[in-house]
């Protein structure tokens, strides 16, 4: 088995998971096996577009074995844009956004499915809306209030340009698992147990 696969097998329905990555390669590693997987698991699945396109996204899920069309055409796959889910008039409500979730939780089990999420958050970071953004990861908690799993999907690389590294350690203690995606390899740890220390040496930064 490897290390995704292992990885894969690990998620559970309301788990909240965190991913850093440092390149596009590497993100979409790890998210398109863990979208196709939660198709082959009877969930519909969510991609919240922000860096990824649409045309980005049916790529590569196609390349990860999925038939898009078929799924598509059944209602097991949606990709609304991060402004749909995330953004009310400027601003981001927890609350508001949970509802978002409810909303697309119930489609899905009306179809007999689970729901499984990703999305990148890139946009927050470069238009100034963290703090906000920040509430809302803590107003969903390790365990996911809702019958869902997600991957939050963070960009190392605008982390570090828009000088917000400060906001790492409080970000991975809003989720139940972090995935550090890197030339390095893969891992995955507890927030219980990582420290700055441990953060600014898998990922070479200061915080």
């Amino acid at each position: 088995m490897s290390q995704i696969d292992s990885l894969l097998d690990g998620i559970n329905t309301t788990d909240h998971i965190m991913l850093f990555y440092d390149t596009q390669e590497n993100k979409r590693k790890i998210l398109y096996n863990y979208l196709s997987d939660g198709l082959r698991r009877g969930k519909g699945i969510v991609y919240v577009l922000s860096e990824e396109t649409l045309q980005d996204v049916h790529a590569g899920l196609a390349k990860h074995g999925v038939d898009v069309e078929l799924n598509l055409a059944s209602g097991n796959i949606m990709t609304p844009g991060y402004d749909e889910i995330y953004i009310h008039k400027g601003s981001i409500e927890a609350m508001r956004i949970l509802r978002k979730w409810q909303e697309l939780s119930r489609h899905f089990q009306s179809r007999g499915l689970g729901m499984r999420v990703t999305g990148e958050t890139s946009f927050f970071f470069r238009e100034g809306k963290v703090r906000e953004f920040l509430r809302y990861e803590y107003a969903l908690k390790k365990v996911l209030p809702l019958p869902m799993d997600a991957i939050c999907a963070y960009n190392l690389n605008v982390l570090v340009k828009t000088g917000y590294t400060d906001l790492i350690m409080p970000l991975v203690r809003a989720h139940g698992k972090a995935i550090f995606v890197s030339k390095s390899g893969t891992m995955v740890l507890e927030p219980e147990n990582i420290e700055d220390t441990d953060i600014e040496a898998l990922l070479d930064i200061r915080i």
